[in-house]
């Protein structure tokens, strides 16, 4: 569990991965001031995430979940502190969950699409390993863009679930050199092993926030 407490000067990169929805406000803000003040480079490959605020109690083996959900919030987090759209770009919503679909490419043209020989309208996040719910990288709980995301948020692909609740494939940078790529999906890693495109997504991104030369 990452309680806040982490260095991240000495990090280019942070990975968040499959349902990391617990956090303390104290966590938040050390990483969206990484991110927005210092550079930092976030890959959020989960979905639901930073969704409730808890308080450690002791040395951070018991903590204590503040699950209440003010109406006209955008989470709980979101009643707490602030909307965890403002950091990951998006933000959980109950359309398309306990369901499975892959994304749609929307943003052809973009860096994260290379090598992948994706168009627009093409379809990748097919095969999965999930045995929960099935094939499909935008699934089981799913996040979406929201008026609380930076403002120069790019949607790079859309989950094809029902009731318009596919994930948000997204990313974004900020003015001091940071950047935050969400896939916004639970079944986005299983897609990993098997989906070649989203492996090739993924190692795009990921060699581009390590500053790789000729990425």
């Amino acid at each position: 569990m990452y309680t806040g407490v982490l260095d991240l000067s000495a990090y280019r990169v942070l990975i968040l991965n499959t349902h990391p929805e617990y956090w303390s406000e104290g966590m938040y803000w050390t990483v969206k001031q990484w991110v927005f003040e210092r550079g930092g480079r976030l890959l959020y490959l989960g979905g639901n995430g930073i969704n409730c605020k808890v308080e450690f109690l002791d040395d951070g083996t018991r903590m204590r979940c503040l699950n209440n959900w003010p109406a006209g919030f955008e989470s709980r987090f979101h009643g707490q502190v602030e909307s965890e759209a403002n950091l990951l770009g998006v933000r959980y919503t109950d359309p398309g969950a306990m369901t499975v679909a892959p994304y749609e490419v929307t943003d052809a043209d973009h860096w994260v699409f290379a090598g992948t020989g994706l168009q627009r309208g093409d379809r990748f996040g097919v095969r999965t390993l999930h045995e929960r719910y099935g094939d499909g990288a935008s699934g089981h709980e799913t996040d979406k863009i929201s008026p609380s995301s930076p403002k120069n948020i790019v949607l790079l692909a859309k989950g094809l679930n029902p009731d318009d609740g596919g994930a948000h494939l997204t990313l974004f940078e900020t003015t001091n050199g940071g950047a935050v790529f969400s896939a916004g999906s639970i079944t986005y890693a299983s897609a990993l092993l098997c989906d070649p495109a989203t492996s090739q997504i993924t190692a795009n991104v990921l060699h581009r926030f390590l500053g790789e030369p000729g990425r």
